[in-house]
């Protein structure tokens, strides 16, 4: 099984693909630990994209980020299932801030090791409209061109996707 979670900052990315890891026995990529080092800086993209590549590899991952955009169709491709966290702007940047003041004073597991949260919040602000104006509608795009024979799950909410997990852990679990 071949996982990808993609949506917005603060739409609860890493906490669903850590509960999924868990009850599926699946390993789990966070792309923000692959992507930036502790003082919130790019690493090289082709580095990005060999390491994700040997992961997309596998036979059984989850991916979830939305770490350089240039590599999602890649990503869309390898997967067999993708949850497209597609919540509104408001409910992104709201759970965003709480994400901030919760690890204000300590590291955040889904950070690079070493990263201070309040290092990363005028770059998380500008990324979280830049993918809801261009790369969410560039997603949608892409996943009616390269989905077809994938299983697309799209949540508006977070009690749709709370509805749906019960069924789909019990289909594939192990």
């Amino acid at each position: 099984m071949r996982i990808l979670i993609v949506g917005n900052g603060g739409t609860g990315k890493s906490t669903l693909g850590d509960e999924l890891g868990i009850l599926l026995g699946i390993p789990v990529t966070h792309l923000d630990t692959l992507s930036w080092d502790k003082d919130w800086n790019r690493r090289d993209e082709k580095d990005f994209t060999k390491e994700l590549s040997e992961i997309l590899a596998g036979d059984k991952w989850i991916v979830e980020g939305w770490s350089f955009h240039s590599t999602m169709v890649m990503r869309i491709k390898a997967a067999n299932h993708v949850f497209y966290l597609n919540y509104p702007l408001w409910f992104c940047y709201w759970n965003a801030l709480k994400r901030h003041l919760k690890y204000a004073f300590r590291q955040n597991p889904y950070d690079p090791p070493g990263a201070w949260i309040w290092s990363k919040t005028g770059k998380m602000i500008r990324a979280m409209w830049l993918v809801h104006k261009k790369y969410q509608p560039e997603l949608d795009k892409w996943l009616d061109k390269y989905g077809k024979d994938k299983s697309i799950h799209k949540f508006h909410s977070r009690k749709e996707l709370k509805s749906f997990l019960g069924k789909f852990i019990t289909k594939h679990s192990i």
